[in-house]
């Protein structure tokens, strides 16, 4: 009998180890779980990149605003357009050396107009490319007129496709 008693103590005794085993290994894992957490917040917190200071808000410096005569011309696929350009100058007081540049730059225009088709101008894409074209193309004629690069940007007030 003392042998039946030993083995339904060792019984109690394994099956006792066994879960003292899975709540050791369930408490070091949590311990390592909460440890990787910490040192991952930590590290995005300690690498992560510094916001910049706000700088107060300088408004770009802007010349006059100069509209152009409106222009009309065939599209590469047999469409008309009518455009209508202002140019912003880089500077003040420069309307005057760009006026006699005007026909020069009004046959750039239509020049750089007529290689574009109709579909491609319905994309605003396109038609933002097309407007890069145009300033890349009048600022030549004034760097060639004036010695200098004037104009800053270009704004369409007037498209007309047909």
């Amino acid at each position: 009998m003392a042998t039946a008693t030993k083995k339904a103590d060792d019984k109690n005794t394994s099956s006792t180890k066994k879960k003292g085993g899975k709540v050791k290994f369930l408490i070091i894992g949590l311990v390592v779980l909460l440890a990787a957490a910490g040192g991952g917040y930590g590290a995005m917190t300690f690498f992560a990149p510094k916001p910049h200071p706000k700088r107060a808000f300088v408004p770009p410096v802007t010349g006059p605003l100069v509209s152009f005569p409106s222009i009309t011309t065939n599209l590469s696929d047999g469409h008309l357009i009518q455009i209508t350009i202002t140019f912003q100058l880089k500077t003040t007081g420069l309307p005057a050396d760009l006026a006699p540049l005007q026909q020069k730059m009004t046959n750039a225009a239509i020049l750089d107009l007529s290689g574009w088709t109709y579909a491609q101008l319905l994309v605003p894409a396109e038609k933002d490319q097309m407007t890069n074209q145009l300033l890349a193309s009048f600022n030549a004629i004034s760097k060639t007129g004036t010695g200098k690069e004037e104009i800053s940007n270009i704004f369409i007030t007037n498209f007309l496709m047909q």
